[in-house]
């Protein structure tokens, strides 16, 4: 009876595996049932291993329909798809419900989300040799998965805004509860697609890395300045991020800190901790030359306010302010010193890098941080500042620092420069 059992999983498998992509299938609801029934099968170890079992040129063919560029078909299922053969792999990523949750209840043990992590290593590197096959794979699948990062993060800031504008009002009037689902939504597919830029930069680092590639060094460039924008906006000091966590709001449980800060410290801790020096040091470059590049976010981590003094040791954090530290339930002694390492190579690698741009005269520094080189000059007060401090004090606010001014644009600033190039402050 059991073998029964097991080969009629593994002939359903087959099924869902050759049709989930089928294009010939072309009533909506028919494929929506097929991905969902195939997400869901992945969640369990069972049907998953019978996944495993089906023959090698359908497997295959399946993760090269989920590498499929996600703009040219609804992508939201097939990137559910893909972080359910990480999970349990990645960076503090080995829970079944988030820190700040309860306890499952007994009648939502049986969900497909709340199933105990089953990576599967054998569709991983089926994924990873796919990506190494061709010139376009890779870029194709990683560019999409960029955009989609983009969208979903920028809809949920958008939304926890106008949540937060709604809290403020005198007679409370929050948003409709359909709202909260859908930003709730944006989060969650937030957090899953950098679990997908995880697992690729874990099994396949040469995308990014590997600069004789054409497409590499955009790919790497382009995912710093997005880390660079989450890790802002999430651990800015009393941030939009803070209140609206604060408020616990029904629909909202699954926004917190936790989920999205681990998984960007689990890509940051591929590019900067593991791997050959060179390329270390090449991913190093690239986020310190971001603009919106802060290292106070890569402290906040640890619940350190401000960067140490370089060669010091790390003080005990404020147990009030969020740190990765005290989830000794969720992450390793070993992540936790990968962490460490990474906040003092950072630390030094900005330190060397402030010493080398180090202006001539005092005139010449950000007259907010006096750590950078005037960068910016604002639009049309005429002030200027680095490029750092500007991009974030335009998170929360319009105004400029001096004269409080209604900041139109940004312009790119060099002493002795007569040309700049200007992006909107809005």
């Amino acid at each position: 009876m059991e073998h029964s059992y097991e080969e009629t999983l593994t002939r359903l498998a087959a099924i869902l595996a050759k049709h989930f992509a089928d294009t010939r299938i072309v009533g909506t609801d028919i494929r929506d049932s097929l991905m969902q029934a195939l997400a869901s099968y992945v969640c369990y170890p069972h049907s998953l291993r019978a996944v495993e079992r089906i023959p090698e040129e359908q497997r295959i063919a399946m993760v090269r329909n989920l590498l499929a560029p996600y703009e040219q078909r609804p992508w939201a299922q097939t990137n559910w798809i893909l972080v359910r053969l990480w999970r349990g792999c990645g960076f503090g990523y080995r829970y079944t419900r988030l820190p700040h949750l309860l306890k499952t209840k007994l009648e939502d043990a049986n969900l497909p989300s709340l199933q105990k992590p089953c990576p599967s290593t054998l569709l991983q590197q089926h994924m990873a040799d796919l990506l190494q096959q061709g010139p376009d794979v890779a870029p194709s699948f990683l560019n999409s998965v960029l955009n989609q990062l983009n969208w979903a993060f920028s809809e949920f800031i958008g939304m926890i805004q106008e949540i937060q504008q709604a809290a403020e009002r005198l007679e409370r009037n929050f948003v409709d509860s359909r709202q909260l689902k859908v930003c709730a939504t944006c989060f969650d597919l937030s957090v899953s697609l950098l679990r997908v830029l995880e697992m690729t930069i874990t099994l396949v680092p040469e995308i990014f890395l590997d600069w004789t590639r054409p497409t590499s060094e955009m790919l790497l460039r382009r995912l710093a300045q997005l880390l660079n924008q989450v890790l802002n906006r999430v651990t800015a000091e009393r941030n939009l991020f803070d209140r609206v966590v604060t408020l616990r709001l029904p629909g909202l449980e699954s926004v917190d800190h936790y989920p999205i800060l681990v998984a960007v410290t689990g890509i940051l801790v591929q590019l900067l901790v593991h791997g050959p020096a060179s390329e270390r040091e090449r991913a190093t470059s690239v986020l310190l030359a971001d603009p919106c590049f802060q290292l106070r976010s890569i402290c906040y981590l640890l619940g350190q306010p401000e960067p140490p003094a370089p060669g010091t040791a790390l003080p005990a954090p404020d147990w009030k302010r969020f740190s990765l530290q005290s989830y000794v339930d969720y992450i390793s002694a070993d992540e936790l010193a990968q962490v460490e390492q990474m906040l003092a190579h950072l630390t030094s690698a900005s330190a060397q890098a402030a010493a080398a741009s180090l202006p001539t005269s005092e005139e010449d520094l950000c007259p907010i941080c006096y750590a950078h080189p005037i960068s910016a000059v604002f639009q049309p007060c005429g002030h200027k500042s680095c490029k750092a401090c500007i991009n974030q004090h335009l998170m929360n606010n319009k105004d400029c620092f001096f004269c409080k001014a209604t900041i139109v644009s940004v312009e790119d600033w060099e002493k002795g420069a007569n040309t700049s190039t200007t992006s909107s402050a809005a």
